[in-house]
C-alpha cells in the first residue's frame, strides 16, 4: 500500500531569547485551507473506488447467479416432491384398498375357518361314533361267522380227485378208517375251498364239511388232537376247526409261543375262540391277548434239558 506524502509549509519562528521559554517542539501553522491530494494519491484513490465497484458488482453477480440456481433447484425440488407425492399417494391409495381387500378376505377366510372347524369337530365325532360302530358290527359279524361254521371242520392234506362223485360219502369213510370211529358221522355237505384246481406240484385244496351233530364235531377233534398225527392213503393228513378268516389270522400269530410252551414241563395252555391263550403255570392261571407279552412270558419260563407238557385244546 502506497504511503501519503503530505507537504508541509516553514514559518519563521523568533529564536528565543534568553528572556523567553525555550519549546523544544514545533507547532504547524494551518493557513486556513485543506490539503488537497497529490494526483498521484487521486489515482490510487479512483482505482480503489473502482476497484470497490468491480468487487460489488461481481458480489452481486454472484449472488445473484446463487439465488437464481437457488430458485432453479428449488423449482426443480418442488416439481419432484410433487411428484413424488402424486406417486406416493397413488401407492398408498392402492396400498389401502389391497390392505381393506385382503381384511375382507381375512374376515371371510376366519369365518370359514371357524365353520369348517365346527365342521371338523362335528364330523370327528361322528367318525369316532362310527369306528365304534363298526366295530362293534365287525365283532358281531365275526362271531356270527364263527357261530355259523361251528359245525365245520378242515381237513388238510388228502390228495386232489381222492373223492371222486360222492364226496360226501368219501370224507364220512376217511373219518372213520383215520380216527377209529364206530359209525361213519353224519355230514350234511363237503367239498373243496372254493378256489382254482392246483398243479399236479402244488398242495391240495382243503375239504370243508359240515357235521350234523356238534358232538360228534367235538369228538373228531378231540381225537384228532390226542392221535397228534393222521395218515390216509400214505399221505399225512390234519383236522382243524373251521374258523373265520380274520380269527385264524389271528390265532396264528400265538403259534410261536405255543411252540414254546411245548418244551416246559407243568405247564398247561389253550388257544380259546376267538384268540385267547390261556396258560396255567405253577397253579396260577394268566390269558394273554397279545401274541408279543404271551411270548416274553413264555421265555422267561424255567425249560429243562427234557420235559414234557400238557396241553389243553
Amino acid at each position: 500500500m502506497m504511503s501519503k506524502k503530505v507537504k508541509c509549509r516553514k514559518t519563521d519562528q523568533p529564536e528565543a531569547g534568553p528572556d523567553q521559554p525555550s519549546d523544544s517542539s514545533e507547532s504547524p501553522i494551518h493557513t486556513g485551507r485543506d490539503e488537497e491530494p497529490d494526483p498521484s494519491n487521486r489515482a490510487v484513490l479512483a482505482a480503489i473506488t473502482a476497484l470497490r465497484d468491480e468487487v460489488t458488482r461481481i458480489k452481486n453477480d454472484i449472488c445473484s447467479s446463487i439465488d437464481a440456481r437457488i430458485q432453479i433447484i428449488y423449482t426443480e425440488l418442488k416439481e419432484e416432491l410433487v411428484t413424488m407425492k402424486r406417486e406416493t399417494q397413488k401407492s398408498i391409495t392402492a396400498l389401502e384398498e389391497t390392505t381393506a381387500s385382503q381384511g375382507k378376505t381375512i374376515t371371510e377366510i376366519e369365518k370359514s375357518a371357524s365353520f369348517h372347524s365346527d365342521e371338523v369337530t362335528t364330523l370327528r365325532r361322528q367318525v369316532t361314533r362310527l369306528n365304534s360302530e363298526v366295530e362293534k358290527l365287525t365283532g358281531k359279524c365275526e362271531d356270527l361267522e364263527g357261530r355259523s361254521r361251528r359245525h365245520n371242520i378242515r381237513i388238510i392234506g388228502v390228495p386232489e380227485g381222492a373223492e371222486g362223485p360222492r364226496p360226501r360219502d368219501f370224507i364220512a369213510g376217511l373219518l372213520q378208517d383215520a380216527l377209529s370211529l364206530e359209525d361213519k358221522p353224519l355230514i350234511d355237505r363237503a367239498h373243496r375251498t372254493l378256489r382254482k384246481k392246483p398243479d399236479p406240484h402244488e398242495p391240495p385244496r382243503p375239504f370243508v364239511l359240515r357235521l350234523h351233530y356238534f358232538h360228534v364235531l367235538e369228538d373228531i377233534l378231540r381225537r384228532a388232537s390226542v392221535a397228534k398225527q393222521l395218515h390216509y392213503g400214505g399221505k399225512r393228513i390234519q383236522i382243524f376247526p373251521d374258523y373265520p378268516p380274520a380269527v385264524a389270522k389271528r390265532r396264528a400269530l400265538f403259534n410261536r409261543s405255543r411252540e414254546l410252551l411245548r418244551n416246559i414241563p407243568g405247564v398247561r395252555y389253550g388257544l380259546l375262540y376267538p384268540a385267547r391263550l390261556l396258560i396255567t403255570y405253577d397253579g396260577k392261571q394268566t390269558s394273554f391277548t397279545d401274541p408279543t407279552k404271551a411270548e416274553e412270558y413264555a421265555e422267561q419260563l424255567p425249560v429243562p434239558g427234557s420235559s414234557s407238557s400238557g396241553q389243553v385244546s
